[in-house]
């Protein structure tokens, strides 16, 4: 009786086990290597009488690439994503040598004398959450952003979820590819830079304006402002991005 047992408790474990794995989705390319198939280029910001001027995102070698002459305008998913998990490869141009972490001022803003050192990009979600792709010894982590009025936000409303990379100094690796892994499950979200986890968090606004952030949203890559780090034209590259809904 107790062989029966143990097969019956058994055959449960392996069930139970199955049922896990086929309750995520099976994993499927985010960008196809050859186009921008599946995205829509966001209109940009104009200024004054001038109309907004679209980003010129392209494709190079299977490689997606921004941030490069003029234009605003982030990438959009045509998509919509909740509880997800995804994967994807970036390199961040390398440009500054006076980079600072420093913050200063009535409204936390960054003491960089080289503003180039402020170029970033980001992957956002939800519409309200962002993890920051930039460098940390400008303050710039790989880390959790949401724009949120609340007491240690930068400029009053840039807010730190988690600052990421801040404490591991070299992990991101320059002018070379790195892995990067979001995960979004209800109110957590986990961010492994390079095979090591960086952030942890739980977020759960109940702000009826962030209310939407619980949502499901597109996912979408931020044009890097220029505007925001002294007209740098640098670049960020994205490859290898795949996605799974959880």
């Amino acid at each position: 009786m107790f062989s029966q047992w143990r097969v019956t408790m058994v055959s449960l474990t392996v069930l139970a086990a199955a049922t896990l794995v086929s309750a995520a989705g099976e994993w499927k390319p985010l960008f196809n290597g050859k186009d921008l198939t599946g995205w829509t280029v966001a209109a940009g910001r104009g200024g004054g009488t001038t109309p907004p001027q679209p980003a010129q995102w392209k494709v190079e070698n299977g490689v997606l690439v921004g941030g490069q002459g003029t234009g605003r305008g982030s990438l959009v998913t045509d998509e919509q994503y909740k509880d997800f998990e995804l994967e994807l490869e970036f390199m961040l141009t390398e440009l500054g040598t006076k980079c600072s972490a420093e913050l200063i001022g009535e409204k936390q803003e960054n003491a960089s004398e080289d503003k180039s050192c402020l170029y970033n990009s980001g992957v956002t979600f939800r519409t309200g959450y962002q993890v920051n792709i930039g460098r940390r010894e400008a303050g710039e982590f790989i880390g959790i952003v949401v724009h949120r009025k609340a007491p240690g936000a930068i400029r009053g409303y840039v807010l730190w979820l988690s600052t990421g990379d801040e404490k591991f100094p070299g992990l991101r690796k320059k002018e070379d590819w790195n892995r990067l892994r979001i995960m979004a499950k209800g109110p957590q979200i986990t961010v492994t830079l390079n095979g090591k986890q960086i952030s942890d968090v739980k977020d759960d606004p109940t702000d009826p304006a962030e209310a939407r952030w619980k949502e499901a949203g597109p996912i979408t890559l931020q044009w890097p402002p220029a505007g925001e780090s002294g007209g740098a034209q640098g670049f960020i590259k994205y490859r290898n991005m795949r996605i799974r809904t959880l």
